[in-house]
């Protein structure tokens, strides 16, 4: 994936528009259109701010993904960070705290799944130099969490 393909799927999925996404990195409207048209490349510097402004790996950005637990959304950047089957080999699809021998640890509901994810956020604001608010989270989480996996079967 190139890279002007990873930013325009990436400002999809948090269901942002080119105005919105623009105001959150401090760049024109005009900038991100550019990217996604594939007319420049963010420089990086750029790439790192998208990076931590919107949790995604620079890798992503570069069209190499980083796979997320299909459950949590966690990127599963180490071979710990991934669940396991019920054979013991590691989930590619689902973070450890989500799957373990090849079941979901916890039944939740997605709005339960939002809630856990929230626990985390002033360590997540703290890693990432950010500052999102509980509401902002959520209604981000709510935007993302129904375009994975898990969520997507219930449907």
């Amino acid at each position: 994936m190139e890279t002007k393909n990873a930013i325009l799927e990436l400002r999809k999925s948090l269901h942002l528009s080119q105005e919105e996404f623009a105001a959150k990195l401090s760049v024109t409207r005009q900038a991100v259109s550019r990217w996604e048209n594939g007319e420049t490349v963010p420089n990086t510097d750029m790439l790192k701010i998208i990076s931590q402004t919107f949790g995604v790996s620079t890798d992503y950005l570069l069209g190499h993904p980083t796979m997320l637990c299909q459950s949590c959304g966690m990127a599963l950047n180490q071979e710990s960070d991934k669940g396991t089957e019920r054979d013991g080999s590691r989930s590619e699809e689902y973070c450890t705290y989500c799957y373990q021998q090849g079941r979901f640890v916890r039944d939740l509901t997605m709005e339960e799944q939002i809630e856990s994810n929230l626990c985390n956020l002033d360590d997540w604001n703290r890693e990432n130099g950010l500052n999102f608010s509980k509401e902002e989270a959520r209604e981000a989480l709510s935007k993302f969490l129904p375009t994975l996996q898990r969520w997507k079967a219930k449907d």
